[in-house]
């Protein structure tokens, strides 16, 4: 029975996330990014999980691990 609980739990779970932002720094570890409404967060590098542009120019989507944007403060 613990079993199944944990399985319904892992098909509901999202490992990732998309976030719309823009570009901003980024440092050897961390990428910093822009939302729309103006909010700037710093990420791990090793958390994204799509390419992006270093131009701070072009609204991008980036692929995110999930459980860091929540310990960052996102509510998903």
């Amino acid at each position: 029975m613990v079993e199944s609980l944990l399985l319904k739990e892992m098909e509901s779970l999202e490992l990732s996330s998309r976030i719309e932002g823009y570009y901003i720094e980024e440092n050897p570890k961390s990428l910093r990014i822009r939302l729309s409404h103006g909010i700037s967060f710093w990420v791990p590098k090793r958390f994204v999980d799509s390419e992006y542009s270093n131009d701070n120019n072009i609204k991008q989507e980036f692929i995110i691990d999930s459980w860091i944007l929540r310990k960052i403060g996102f509510r998903l």
